[in-house]
């Protein structure tokens, strides 16, 4: 019989979220729920105990309060809960959280330990990793499907292009997507029933030396913290009656607005001066490529914000790649700033899996004491980073938006929570400082040519591998801009009806040079792909013309857009809330006014 644990948060509501600026904490006092993600890991559960005739136990670290997640846990069919009470572990950062899960379950002989992608307070998604590398067995993060063979598990994971199928054997830690199961439906007699189970408590003093967790054993801490509000947008109506004039009114109020031209963004230039390491003082940054072989965005960004972290600081700016094929790129690479490109090359590394690349980088990241380093908190930054971080007993400040160096030369990481409504500034205790951070959100340098960066392969020894790529995925439309660093960006929302709808509004896209993204709604329905949406459980964007084609404007979309320089609303329905983040709006069918829309644009491109 299978062994399944599975480990729960309870958060507070979104719209609830309330800082203690003097315990720098969120306030849980008002209305809590089991973070999203997680009731897919329950759903999944108790499906495979339905299916498998697996044992399940539920559990969760928290305040007294908790004890209603596991309750509800309980009602939707799992068979034990565990709550991790203790005051001791209040103010536990992810790695001080990780620890206590990990130390609970090495001894329970758990053969899958299951939780959500991530949870909708933090938005970091690093406990899953960071606890897989303290129990040191296998990961797969973002599942979005499972199969299972005896002992082994094959798993479609979320990539940033697509999917990955991977393979691995139990035992192992998955974390799950929305798309892996549909939540459990709580009922109310259920529920009742479920208040009468037994409930294990487990305190700190347990798990080992209670400084461990906490405040104390927390490496990351919040220095302050800023709630952002976003305000509501005086729209310009356009009168519909018309759709070629009001085609060109549109045209008329975005060249007032500056917002068809391209931005005037004076990028800073790379550094022209050689820099040599000094220990305790260079920038690290690790550096991705994706499917087609070129070298990301993020990467790029990192690069250029590492080149100005260097400078400030007096070492070098080296940019670290992984596998031995990416010295290819070392040309791009030094032209951002880069002094140095430390290669790492060894068995197993031809192919990602995130325990060789944690590994790989755990063997020259202590002896070389970086001051920094710096990932992309792009779909594997964030799966084998936070492991990296485990390995290495390390802070981590996950899908950070800024960068910046206080007066006492510490990197001060810049982390949104509840869907960008919290903005904190997060220090680690422990070095390398290091942080995902998120693509689109730093500028990019000036490149120069004239860089050269000096070359060094290091070969390095990773452990067995404990999961395997088969293949991977692309799922993105190639005629049709990238998302990533667009300037222009088209959403879909459910009011366009459907696949022919979505087909018509990208052939919209490709004829003004534009990305496109969608929301939720329509990625759950598979209109699109998952990795277009944006939103509370998709990406942010930074862009300077964002049309909203058919869509609603729920608060779940618009944290996604709150960057978003001009927005063109079309929908027929004039109490949208999209409205109130619109600065020019029409009130139409948006079938009948793309198409003299599409060719207003054209004539302003040409």
């Amino acid at each position: 019989m299978i062994k399944i644990a599975v480990l729960i948060k309870q958060i507070p509501l979104i719209e609830d979220a309330n800082f203690d600026s003097e315990t720098r904490t969120i306030k849980r006092d008002g209305p809590n729920v089991i973070s999203a993600f997680d009731l897919r890991a329950i759903s999944l559960a108790v499906d495979l105990n339905n299916r498998l005739g697996a044992q399940t136990t539920v559990v969760t670290m928290g305040p007294p309060q908790a004890r209603g997640a596991l309750i509800d846990a309980l009602a939707m069919g799992m068979d034990h809960a565990v709550h991790l009470e203790d005051r001791a572990f209040a103010g536990s950062d992810t790695l001080a959280t990780a620890r206590a899960l990990a130390r609970w379950l090495k001894g329970g002989s758990f053969d899958l330990v299951l939780l959500g992608k991530y949870s909708l307070d933090a938005e970091t998604g690093q406990v899953g990793p960071e606890v897989a590398a303290l129990l040191g067995i296998a990961q797969i993060t973002g599942v979005r499907k499972l199969e299972i063979d005896g002992r082994i598990i094959r798993a479609e994971r979320e990539s940033d292009e697509g999917y990955d199928e991977i393979e691995a054997a139990m035992p192992a830690l998955l974390t799950c997507a929305e798309r892996v199961a549909q939540p459990i439906r709580l009922k109310p007699d259920a529920a009742e029933k479920a208040k009468s189970r037994e409930i294990v408590t487990v305190r700190a003093a347990e798990l080992g030396v209670p400084g461990d967790f906490g405040f104390e054993g927390s490496p990351t801490w919040v220095k302050e913290v800023q709630f952002l509000s976003t305000p509501k947008t005086q729209c310009h109506f356009i009168d519909p009656a018309d759709l070629e004039r009001a085609a060109a009114e549109i045209v008329g109020a975005l060249e007032k607005l500056d917002a068809l031209a391209p931005r005037k963004r004076k990028r800073r230039p790379v550094s022209d001066m050689p820099r040599n390491s000094v220990r305790g003082r260079d920038v690290w940054v690790v550096c991705e490529e994706n499917l087609a072989g070129q070298v990301t965005r993020g990467t790029l960004e990192l690069l250029s914000s590492g080149d100005e972290l260097a400078s400030t600081l007096g070492g070098a700016l080296v940019a670290v790649a992984i596998p031995k094929s990416m010295e290819r790129h070392a040309g791009l690479l030094s032209s951002y700033g880069a002094d140095r490109l430390l290669i790492l090359d060894g068995t197993g590394l031809e192919s990602y899996t995130p325990e060789g690349w944690a590994d790989a980088l755990a063997g020259v990241v202590p002896p070389r004491e970086p001051w920094a380093l710096l990932l992309s908190a792009s779909e594997r930054g964030r799966d084998f980073g936070p492991r990296l971080a485990a390995r290495l007993n390390l802070g981590l400040t996950g899908d950070a938006i800024g960068l910046e160096v206080d007066s006492e030369y510490r990197l001060v990481a810049l982390k949104p929570a509840f869907g960008g409504n919290v903005v904190a500034p997060i220090l680690s205790k422990t070095f390398p400082q290091t942080a995902t951070v998120r693509a689109g959100v730093l500028e990019l340098a000036e490149p120069s040519e004239k860089r050269r960066a000096e070359v060094e392969v290091v070969h390095v020894d990773v452990g067995s591998a404990k999961s395997r790529l088969i293949r991977a995925h692309s799922l993105l439309d190639p005629s049709v801009a990238p998302l990533e660093g667009a300037e222009v960006v088209i959403g879909v929302g459910t009011g366009v009806g459907g696949p022919d709808g979505v087909a018509r509004v990208t052939e919209f896209a490709r004829s003004i040079g534009a990305g496109m993204c969608a929301t939720r709604r329509v990625t759950d329905a598979g209109w699109m792909p998952r990795q277009l949406q944006v939103g509370l459980t998709g990406k942010a964007i930074d862009v300077r013309l964002y049309f909203a084609i058919g869509v609603r404007g729920a608060p779940n979309h618009t944290v996604g857009i709150k960057r978003a320089g001009t927005v063109v609303a079309i929908n027929n329905d004039p109490d949208s809330p999209i409205f109130e983040r619109a600065n020019i709006g029409l009130v139409a069918d948006w079938s009948a006014i793309v198409p003299p829309l599409q060719a207003a644009l054209r004539g302003v491109r040409s």
